[in-house]
């Protein structure tokens, strides 16, 4: 039975291997003899060749890794105020009102992310069509 902690454990492996070969490599060995020196340090192990042969195969595909979007999270903070300025309120205002008008002023956002950039990482809205679909969901 596989352990839940299966992958953690091998990413762990993995980067203390990958530190080891890159150590070796900052000391002028060869890439051939820094991949025996990690070996030597770390054994591979069966998983561990498997989870190299997974990341090859994903490295394969051409897709490039994103970054984290801060742009699009950053963007978020305008709904988020805008509820709680709202909820600052005297007396205060129902909460579904508090929400509404959040999620309004996020449909506005989305619109303009829509129509600017054409893409909202942050929620992995990657198409100008799907952000555009997203503000008239969240507006409706």
């Amino acid at each position: 039975m596989a352990s839940v902690f299966n992958p953690l454990i091998l990413r762990l492996r993995a980067a203390r291997r990958l530190g080891a070969f890159s150590r070796a490599l900052r000391q002028g060995m060869s890439t051939e003899q820094a991949r025996i020196y990690s070996d030597g340090v770390y054994p591979p192990t069966p998983d561990d060749i498997a989870f190299e042969q997974r990341l090859r195969a994903k490295e394969a595909t051409g897709i490039p890794r994103q970054r984290f979007p801060w742009a699009s999270t950053a963007a978020l903070l305008y709904p988020i105020m805008a509820a709680a300025y709202i909820a600052s309120y005297r007396p205060p205002p129902p909460l579904l009102a508090v929400v509404g008008y959040g999620l309004a002023n996020l449909s506005y956002l989305l619109f303009i992310a829509g129509v600017f950039a054409g893409h909202f990482r942050i929620f992995h809205l990657q198409k100008r069509l799907h952000v555009f679909l997203a503000a008239v969901g969240v507006l409706s």
